[in-house]
């Protein structure tokens, strides 16, 4: 079967731009994620057993008089006097209420006159201030076990990662047994890559008839999807996607140069990341771009899209079901020079692992080997992303928050909070932004009735907020406390645990 680890010589620029915004870190990160998986480290068994959530709970904890945003499924409108509704979106907030946790999970949801709190329950007051599920990012590469606390502490209880091994899968293991304080995760294995792969670590398909190997191997290994990448040619990618829905792993990710966004929806691709493919199948006939826009060119090449084109491919991606994770905020950090050093200096920086840091580090990584015009084309091209990203919503196709957390300066957690204003920013409400992160993010994965939302009987993932967030998004920062699995965090709490990580 042809699925190897594979090692490369440094990368061109011209490799780097074909990449797309998630690759650039793997080259370093997989290296780190094999050493790990193939010899056991005291060290983070050890940091991992610190982190540990406390093994006492109080029996049942009350939030009191709070306003909830409950982030179901859309409604059309308010249905009793102490719902406001937000039009067509379904947007609501329930005031004054009383939320009951047992045992992790939302056990009672109702009027605080209604409601009546269990004798010995931690109560917690949630007067003037806003319930909401946790937030999910739905495409991060973390390969640093402190990070996973970072994410809590800015509110996010839910990552997707999107290049898998070993270590991540140790890592889920020990949060859902308590063990790792860190949101829930769901993961990929390797990329699955043509030949030569663009990064190490890839498994290689060039033969449709190994590709039910590849995938049986990948879930008796414990993956939860398969992350399909830019050069897989169409027959090998059309029979990645038959052999996983064969054996119940869907094929997100990179929309491959030789498959091409039309036919990756056909298929069922069930997660476009970073929007790849629009551009290209949306050139005019005589465009300079035609069947080969990269990301240096994606700029120059939006000048030549046929917004014809572009609407047809709009409404296809709708009628597929398919959803995009944009990722806008990874390229508005493709900086150099002062603008870089800034953002070294960023008070959250401190909580970033060091190697992390030395990664990012102005000299070191890959963007000081990008010439800087370049660079601000790249930036440039922001605007029409979110274009994109609006057509996208507006005419009902579904988008997902992700981060790209990894790449430099995008900081785990800080860069959600990032990203709900960009895509507010690109026309989605503030309720629509959270959407997706929350109740769309749950939904996405097939798991709507287990996460994502305020409900009786979801898990108790929550994030409790100093303002509405539904009135400004930035108010998603406000954080007082978050409760993970049923377990409580003050906001002194979490911040107890980051200085914990600024001091490792």
């Amino acid at each position: 079967m042809l699925v190897r680890l594979q090692s490369r010589a440094p990368l061109s620029l011209d490799e780097v731009a074909r990449s797309r915004r998630d690759g650039p870190m793997k080259s370093f990160v997989v290296r780190v994620a094999l050493l790990a998986a193939l010899s056991p480290a005291p060290a983070l068994a050890a940091q991992v057993s610190a982190a540990a959530d406390p093994p006492a709970a109080p029996p049942a904890i009350a939030f009191e008089h709070v306003h909830v945003v409950p982030m179901a499924q859309p409604a059309a409108k308010p249905s009793t006097k102490n719902e406001e509704g937000g039009g067509e979106t379904g947007q609501r907030l329930l005031r004054d209420q009383t939320v009951i946790v047992r045992e992790g999970r939302i056990a009672e949801l109702g009027p605080a006159s209604a409601v009546r709190v269990p004798e010995g329950a931690q109560r917690i007051d949630g007067a003037g201030r806003y319930l909401a599920p946790g937030l999910a990012d739905m495409h991060v590469h973390t390969w640093d076990a402190g990070e996973l606390a970072l994410f809590v502490a800015y509110g996010v209880t839910t990552v997707r990662n999107m290049f898998g091994s070993p270590i991540q899968l140790m890592w889920r293991a020990q949060i859902e047994e308590g063990k790792l304080f860190g949101p829930r995760l769901y993961t990929a294995g390797p990329i699955v890559d043509g030949e030569p792969p663009v990064w190490p670590g890839s498994a290689v398909l060039v033969s449709a008839e190994e590709a039910d190997a590849l995938v049986l191997g990948q879930k008796q290994a414990g993956y939860d999807f398969l992350k399909a990448y830019a050069r897989l040619e169409r027959d090998p990618y059309d029979a990645l996607v038959a052999a996983g829905k064969k054996h119940g792993l869907r094929v997100v990710g990179h929309v491959p140069d030789a498959v091409g966004i039309e036919r990756a929806l056909f298929a069922g691709q069930s997660t476009i990341e970073h929007l790849t493919g629009y551009v290209a199948a949306s050139q005019t006939e005589d465009s300079p771009f035609l069947g080969r826009v990269g990301l240096l060119d994606e700029q120059q090449a939006w000048d030549s899209v046929d917004p014809e084109k572009l609407d047809e491919l709009v409404l296809a991606t709708r009628d597929a079901g398919a959803w995009n994770c944009p990722t806008l905020v990874v390229l508005q950090k493709w900086v150099q020079g002062e603008e870089a050093e800034r953002l070294m200096q960023r008070p959250e920086m401190r909580f970033v692992a060091p190697m992390t840091r030395s990664f990012w580090s102005p000299k070191n990584n890959y963007l000081s080997k990008m010439p800087e015009d370049v660079l601000a084309e790249i930036r440039a091209a922001d605007v029409h992303r979110k274009r994109l990203v609006g057509a996208l919503h507006a005419a009902g196709a579904r988008i997902l928050l992700g981060t790209d957390m990894g790449n430099p300066f995008v900081v785990p957690g800080v860069a959600v909070h990032e990203e709900l204003e960009n895509l507010v920013d690109a026309g989605l409400s503030p309720y629509e932004a959270l959407r997706a992160a929350t109740s769309g993010a749950a939904e996405c994965m097939g798991a709507g009735a287990e996460w994502g939302s305020v409900a009786v009987g979801s898990s108790a993932d929550l994030v409790l907020l100093e303002a509405d967030p539904l009135e400004d998004v930035r108010n998603a920062r406000r954080i007082a406390g978050v409760m993970l699995r049923g377990r409580w965090h003050t906001a002194e709490e979490l911040a107890q645990k980051l200085e914990a990580l600024a001091a490792r």
